[in-house]
Parts: structure tokens; sequence; C-alpha cells
């Protein structure tokens, strides 16, 4: 299983409780106008300038990747953030992604269609 991402970016500390991991999903429907990540909205990725914002990663390169820092997590609070884009436009990997990682940490989910949602342990 795939999903296309645009950036993993660790130690963000803004995206929910304690040090966490923000996996930004590509693809978003809204077009709003104040995005703060309008490079997320197309679900493939596109060239823009110099740069190539989003590839194709399996569920195992992401878990992998977000583990990485789980003493991080255990020591802060914290866990893995999904954002965007929009993470419930790639649903099927978005909850693929959440099962995996439910039994290792918190995970929020950021989403533009609905409020925040933040599961604890």
């Amino acid at each position: 299983m795939e999903g296309i991402l645009f950036n993993i970016q660790k130690f963000s500390l803004h995206d929910g409780a304690g040090i966490r991991t923000t996996l930004f999903f590509k693809g978003c429907n809204l077009r709003c106008r104040w995005c703060a990540n309008p490079e997320s909205q197309k679900m493939e990725p596109e060239q823009l300038g110099a740069e190539t914002p989003g590839r194709a990663y399996t569920l195992e390169e992401v878990l992998a990747e977000a583990m990485r820092d789980k003493p991080f997590y255990d020591r802060s609070g914290g866990g893995v953030t999904l954002s965007g884009g929009e993470p419930l436009l790639q649903a099927d990997f978005a909850a693929a992604l959440c099962r995996q990682l439910r039994p290792h940490r918190p995970e929020a989910l950021r989403s533009r269609q609905t409020p925040n949602l933040h599961r604890g342990r």
C-alpha cells in the first residue's frame, strides 16, 4: 500500500502533545485562499521550480521513519500527526497507518474536513 506525502517533519512541537513527527499528505480539495501549504493541494507530485514536493511512500517506509523517533515520543508524551493537505483523501493509507501506529503511540489527525481529532493511549 502506498500514500503520497510531501513532507515528513521531525521534532514538531505545535501539531499535538509532546514531540511529534508530522506527516504531510498530498491532496486537498478545498483550495482555501489562506492555505499554509499550497504545495499540498494537487494529489500528484509536481515540479515547483527546482523542487518536486511529494512522492509515493510505502506504509513500511513511513512507519520506519516515524518510529525512529519513538524514544522522543515516549519521553515527551508525543507521537505522530497526520496533516496535509487533507489526509482523509487518502483514507485507506491513513487508516492503515493509524492501525500500525496505535500500539506504539498516540496519533493525531488534522483534517480540514472534520474537527481535529486526537486520540490518547
